[in-house]
This record gives C-alpha cells, structure tokens and sequence, in this order.
C-alpha cells in the first residue's frame, strides 16, 4: 500500500484549540471519576465527585490513604468516562498530571471553592463552611489522552491527545 493511501485512511487529528474545548465540555458535563495515586509501590484508585474549571479540575478530601499518597508523590491519573451503550457511545479522558492541596485562607483556595460549587456541596451537607479536617485538591493536567468514538464521523482519530507541558 502506498504512502498517500495509508495517510488517507488515518483520521486525523483535531486542532489544539478545538480538542481543548471538547474536554472542557466534556469535563463540564461529568462530575465523577476515578483518581489514582501511588505510593511506595502501591497504587490506589479512588472514585470521586470532581468540579473543574477549564482543564483545571478540583476535589475535597478527608485524611486518608489518597491525601498520604499525594502528599509523598503528587503525580496522579485521573480517569473519566461515560456508560457504554454501544461502540459510538465510547467517550473519556484519561488525565496525567500534578495534585496538590491547597493551602486554606488563600484566593487560590477561594478560586477553588467557586470551582468545586462549594455552596451547593455545603447545602447538601447541611454545613456553613468549609470543614477543617477535609483538604481541597487541585490537578493540573500534563496530558489528556481523550476518547471520543463519535470523532470518527467529523473525520478525526477518536483517540486525541492535548500535551500541555
């Protein structure tokens, strides 16, 4: 098979700036999923409720095994998908990038509240604010690896990736 054919199978990729937008509409239309970090060898994978802002994306968390591990080793996985109902139903984002938490009585602390919806949380907790015991989280992506099987009707690969450092 020649070269220009081959090429001409292979959907492409989606420009920078529209595949960005893809995951923050995608981001935007979730809020769960699943992050996993790793310490001394052993990994832990927790489902969590997340907020993002952008491709910026916020947890809370009590102390635990998931905080102690951020904590020695801030590199984490973030996993998200949808239900699969069939082949073009196939859509998620799989996340590589730094965690920290967030230092309390910050604007970065506030900014992440306003992100996380911390209002609607605390209502639904029947609490006025913010717990001391429990840390809010911020991931910054590297890398989104994003799946969406229905980019193959626009003519693009369905497996995209948005490089960020």
């Amino acid at each position: 098979m020649n070269s220009e054919l081959w090429e001409q199978r292979i959907p492409k990729s989606m420009p920078k700036s529209d595949l960005e937008k893809q995951i923050i509409q995608f981001f935007k239309e979730q809020n769960m999923c699943v992050v996993a970090t790793c310490s001394k060898n052993v990994p832990r994978a927790t489902p969590i409720e997340y907020h993002s802002k952008g491709i910026i994306m916020y947890f809370i968390g009590e102390p635990g095994i998931k905080l102690k591990n951020i904590i020695e080793n801030p590199k984490v996985s973030v996993g998200i998908f949808l239900q699969y109902t069939n082949w073009d139903s196939v859509k998620g984002a799989q996340v590589t990038g730094k965690a920290k938490i967030i230092s309390k009585k910050t604007a970065e602390f506030e900014e992440g509240l306003l992100a996380y919806e911390w209002e609607k949380t605390a209502t639904e907790l029947g609490v006025t604010t913010f717990p001391e015991t429990v840390e809010l989280l911020k991931v910054e992506p590297e890398k989104i690896e994003f799946i969406d099987m229905s980019l193959k009707k626009r003519g693009y690969n369905p497996r995209q990736i948005l490089t960020l450092v």
